[in-house]
């Protein structure tokens, strides 16, 4: 058994048609604004393979804006992070304060806005969803936009071993690429937390603190979480657990900010567009509907309701019938 892969490549398309292919195919990620026509010489090319809800992908394609809106994540409930290494070209957010060049390190956070300009480039990419990278972070909420060099040694390597991973993939069976992937998904976690090391003041023992998030991930909708009982679970004192999770807001805004991710994910869900919005409140811990619609509000910038009113209008829309074999339908999925 293969892993699936899917390529695009806009350059076998008619100049009118190839554009709004591109459209179709990015809009998944990103509002696409190309900075030449297709007659001037804009293409875009993707080779991509999904690893299991990872997707891992090389992309080539002519100068753009690439956008992020709140409304739009609001819409897409997106919930991970691109990886990227750039073997040619520039990206440079349009206020000028992170430029991304061949062979640094860059990291963007799906579920914050993004507003950049890339040139002609080319670069390869791990799209991961949170719950599979945050664990393993010491600050995961403060990852967007960074911009490590290239010649720190640890990005040099995380580098090379990606550019490995993927130049292998074509030959590796479903087994062993998953196999391989959980080792490098904790070398961009080694990459990412050692430069926050020099940011700050002491550290944090990563590995105890990727074991209790994901002990609050798995019992992210038990009523009976909560500080105290984790702090006891894991042997560690009240005020080191808050400590661990100061870089997210606190212990109590981490689990809730969990907690009203997943209900969006729900809200969003097929299967419970029929469940009352204040059922679904409840089953992720808001008792009070209208304090759930205050902090679902301030998150993603839209209501509950307008969310579920969204997903329905596209789940009837024009793509619904988009095939589970392309690239672009695989990223939509990741992080929901």
């Amino acid at each position: 058994m293969s892993l699936q892969s899917s390529r695009f490549d806009s350059r076998l398309f008619p100049a009118p048609v190839a554009l709004s292919l591109w459209h179709e195919q990015i809009s998944v990620l990103f509002e696409s604004r190309p900075r030449k026509s297709v007659e001037d010489g804009f293409f875009a090319f993707v080779d991509a393979y999904l690893v299991g809800d990872v997707a891992v992908g090389f992309m080539r394609s002519g100068a753009q804006l690439f956008d992020r809106s709140r409304r739009k994540i609001g819409r897409d409930g997106m919930d991970g992070y691109i990886l990227q290494f750039y073997s040619h070209g520039t990206s440079e957010d349009r206020q000028g304060r992170h430029v991304a060049r061949p062979g640094d390190f860059y990291i963007l956070d799906m579920a914050q806005p993004i507003s950049t300009s890339v040139t002609d480039h080319a670069h390869l990419n791990l799209i991961v969803p949170r719950r599979m990278l945050a664990p393993l972070l010491k600050a995961p909420d403060e990852c967007h936009e960074r911009v490590l060099p290239a010649g720190l040694p640890m990005v040099a390597l995380l580098r090379d071993t990606m550019a490995s991973y993927f130049q292998n993939l074509k030959e590796m069976s479903v087994d062993n690429s998953r196999a391989v992937l959980r080792p490098l998904l904790d070398l961009a976690a080694v990459a990412i937390s050692g430069q926050a090391d020099e940011e700050r003041v002491g550290s944090l023992n990563m590995a105890l603190s990727a074991s209790i998030r994901r002990h609050v991930e798995a019992n992210l909708l038990d009523p009976n979480l909560d500080a105290e009982g984790v702090a006891a679970a894991f042997g560690v004192s009240r005020r080191s657990l808050y400590r661990m999770f100061e870089p997210t807001g606190g212990f109590i805004h981490y689990v809730q900010e969990r907690r009203l991710r997943r209900a969006h994910a729900a809200l969003r869900a097929v299967e419970t567009r029929h469940v009352p919005v204040a059922t679904i409140a409840e089953e992720h811990g808001f008792s009070n509907p209208e304090n759930f619609s205050r902090a679902f509000r301030r998150l993603f910038g839209m209501t509950p309701r307008e969310v579920r009113g969204l997903a329905l209008a596209l789940a009837h829309g024009p793509h619904a019938e988009e095939t589970d074999s392309a690239w672009s339908h695989w990223i939509g999925r990741i992080g929901r």
